[in-house]
């Protein structure tokens, strides 16, 4: 009694012990470790980095310049003047000067350019998360097929508790000579070559284990338990996601529409001021040989009128391509919707399929323990009873890749429709 309750504790705690997973979690460590999602950093950086110097035109732009000139000619008077004869100027010439320019209106040109960064990087920062959205997929699919390896596993245990179950009854008749050899060397060999199935399926399970380890980053024992996920039709059909894909098609629409309105904005009038100060020979006063200081200021307006000649044109441009993202998206909301019908339908038809397994168990079950003690009995050989043993099993596979499928389809529907 003592070593019962002993191998009970060892057992509970290996139990305990055993690292359990949900297909949440799996998914958050994946999207975590995901390569794209340290990109999503560099995008918005950049984006940032451009605003800033976008931002930097409106400040005062201050340049240094220099010149030293020997000329062949210079400007004369030659009309004599009395009581007034200039000095020659010289043929070489010099001046250093500081030019300095603020910008005072630019027609909103700064602000439009930053929007257009910004609708850029947000499109940018969508395909990323299209990406990303795409790595769910592939979990849910790897976690699903857990799942599935698991159950397989778990049948053939429950078949080969069975045939050892009519091995030892078996071998009971044939030591007391009721039986041939043949039917326990029948029933010996089903249970070497449902040995090697479950090496099959543990050699797939490890090495879909291997592969979620390696998108979660993290290690995975063979016995770690995967919780089964639970996914609420009804709540399932109210959910209010939507896929990254649509997000991005507005984004895109977005993004255009603003150098739409750049468009506009490059052809407003600019007005700004202007600051030079310099040093040099002549200065402003051309009739003055000597080096002196100078400066001037004033207002600047620009107006080109040569964006007027294309603008029209820029503009139907971009007006179609936000009519082609319109169409994409039309085009992708449609497939998307046909994607959801098919997948109503799969879940209705596995639903149906799971009621029809469960009869067809019970009944399999029926005959099989039927033919077991016809078996005993000796009425039947035991490649008859393997033969009701197989057929059980190939229904209890049945229903384990049903059940995993209906499971899988549901996790499809919402990632089809969308989620967060």
């Amino acid at each position: 009694m003592r070593l019962l309750f002993f191998l009970f504790i060892v057992g509970m705690q290996g139990v305990s012990q055993a690292q359990t997973y949900t297909i949440q979690a799996l998914e958050a460590l994946s999207i975590k470790n995901y390569p794209l999602l340290k990109q999503a950093n560099i995008l918005n950086n950049t984006a940032e980095l451009n605003i800033d110097n976008i931002k930097k035109a409106l400040y005062p732009q201050v340049s240094v310049n220099g010149q030293a000139t020997y000329q062949s000619d210079v400007t004369s008077i030659n009309i004599p003047i009395a009581g007034f004869s200039p000095n020659p100027l010289s043929k070489d010439q010099y001046r250093a000067t500081v030019d300095i320019q603020q910008n005072i209106y630019d027609g909103g040109l700064n602000k439009k350019m930053q929007d257009v960064v910004i609708a850029g990087s947000k499109v940018e920062l969508l395909k990323n998360e299209v990406d990303i959205y795409k790595l769910r997929e592939r979990v849910t699919q790897i976690y699903c097929s857990i799942l599935y390896t698991n159950e397989v596993v778990k049948q053939i245990d429950i078949i080969n508790q069975d045939l050892n179950n009519a091995l030892q009854k078996v071998e009971a008749l044939l030591n007391n000579g009721l039986v041939f050899k043949n039917n326990v060397l029948q029933i010996k060999a089903q249970l070497l070559k449902n040995g090697q199935k479950k090496e099959e399926a543990l050699a797939a399970k490890r090495t879909l284990l291997d592969a979620m380890a390696l998108l979660a980053n993290i290690s995975i024992s063979d016995k770690a338990i995967f919780e089964l996920p639970v996914v609420q039709f009804d709540e399932m059909k109210s959910t209010a996601s939507i896929r990254p894909e649509i997000l991005l098609f507005d984004a895109q629409k977005n993004s255009i529409e603003t150098q739409l309105a750049l468009v506009d904005v490059k052809t407003n009038p600019k007005l700004g001021a202007f600051v030079q100060t310099g040093f040099g020979r002549p200065a402003l006063n051309m009739l003055n040989n000597d080096f002196s200081w100078f400066g001037i200021g004033g207002l600047k307006l620009q107006w080109s009128l040569g964006g007027y000649y294309t603008a029209k044109k820029e503009k139907t441009i971009l007006t179609n391509q936000v009519k082609l993202v319109q169409n994409e998206k039309e085009t992708y909301e449609l497939n998307n919707n046909i994607q959801l019908k098919q997948q109503l339908d799969e879940i209705n038809k596995l639903e149906k399929l799971l009621t029809t397994d469960k009869q067809i168990i019970e009944i399999r079950e029926q005959i099989k323990n039927t033919s077991l003690v016809q078996l005993n009995n000796g009425v039947i050989t035991a490649n008859d009873y393997l033969k009701e043993i197989s057929e059980f099993d190939l229904a209890n596979q049945a229903f384990v890749q049903h059940q995993t499928q209906l499971i899988q389809s549901k996790l499809q529907y919402q990632l089809i429709k969308g989620k967060n």
